[in-house]
């Protein structure tokens, strides 16, 4: 749907928060994001950083990177009243049922799918321990303090721990791990950069002695994509990184570069394929299903990937993640399709 920027107004030296107002009605849960575009940019994701209101706005915490696909649209070029297409909501990132303990690990904008859950949950939770863990460089990058200490006042189980590596404090799940009496019980939600949720489901589950009650995360990186000659980099002197590779997808046939991902080809072409965590194995956004034919002919999951196909509810035993297939002579004629129950993507007509 479309979507006008309502307002816009600066957070912090580096974050801005946009507040847009979409055309039609737009229910979603706290923890859900949008894919949001310029006709003319590459889509980005971003989660909804304020509970649902009755005046149907969302807001939406936007990081300055340089040179970001689409930062550099918010922050140089949108003014009030300017259009935007965005697709949503998106994703099952959501505040965990039950009375146990809960844990949120935040680094940078990474807080604004905890600030949209703690709006809504705090008051029905009142009893139920809840601690926010946010780590920044500074306390200038914690942007959110006055609404968080409004809720320190108001909610007496809620719990804030800023964590910053200017003091030397260390990361927010090494200090969550120190802090944490009851793992067994406690469920853990981790919202940032890769770096950070990777290692606190090392931390906390996969190595841990007492794993938690349920982790879930959430993990983004600035929209990057390889060319051709880095990827054939990577491969190594040998890899033929201009050779052709045909592949087939939705009834369409591609052409891709050996070397290159799946991924790219996918969206050299145009098709509607999402990338959120820029190739990190992360979001799940890129899945596509391979066709029977070619589910023993494409080398398998990595120990990552695999683990995050386990949770994805729409995934099956042909579906893949589209950024961990590289292109190689061996996949020339690779057939695959966008399924049809991701709901970030559309059915494509064969």
């Amino acid at each position: 749907m479309r979507a006008t920027l309502h307002s816009s107004q600066w957070l912090s030296r580096d974050v801005r928060e946009v507040i847009l107002s979409p055309h039609e009605s737009l229910s979603y849960r706290p923890g859900q994001y949008v894919s949001i575009a310029r006709t003319d940019r590459e889509p980005r994701c971003y989660s909804m950083a304020r509970a649902p209101s009755g005046d149907n706005r969302i807001a939406l915490h936007v990081r300055r990177w340089p040179g970001g696909s689409f930062s550099d649209v918010v922050m140089n070029e949108s003014r009030t009243g300017d259009e935007f297409d965005i697709t949503g909501p998106l994703g099952t990132f959501a505040f965990p049922d039950g009375v146990g303990p809960v844990v949120m690990l935040a680094t940078g904008t990474g807080v604004a799918p905890f600030l949209a859950m703690l709006e809504s949950a705090l008051p029905a939770n009142a009893s139920r321990p809840i601690t926010l863990y946010w780590g920044g460089r500074g306390n200038e990058d914690l942007y959110a303090q006055d609404a968080i200490g409004d809720w320190m006042a108001r909610f007496q189980r809620f719990r804030f721990v800023p964590v910053l590596s200017g003091r030397g404090d260390g990361y927010v799940q090494d200090v969550a791990a120190q802090e944490m009496a009851d793992p067994a019980n406690t469920h853990v939600l981790a919202c940032g950069n890769t770096r950070m949720t990777d290692d606190a489901f090392a931390r906390l589950v996969a190595e841990a002695a007492s794993p938690v009650a349920s982790f879930a995360s959430d993990a983004f990186t600035p929209a990057t994509y390889e060319s051709g000659a880095s990827a054939a980099a990577a491969l190594g002197p040998d890899s033929s990184a201009q050779s052709v590779v045909r592949m087939h997808c939705g009834g369409q046939c591609l052409q891709a570069r050996a070397g290159e991902t799946v991924l790219r080809t996918l969206k050299a072409a145009g098709l509607p394929v999402m990338s959120v965590c820029g190739g990190k194995a992360s979001c799940g956004t890129c899945l596509v299903e391979l066709d029977a034919a070619w589910s023993e002919r494409v080398p398998p999951c990595s120990r990552t990937e695999r683990s995050l196909l386990s949770c994805l509810p729409d995934a099956g035993p042909l579906s893949r993640l589209s950024c961990q297939i590289r292109v190689t002579q061996e996949l020339d004629g690779l057939a695959l399709r966008l399924p049809s129950n991701n709901p970030t993507i559309k059915e494509l007509s064969v």
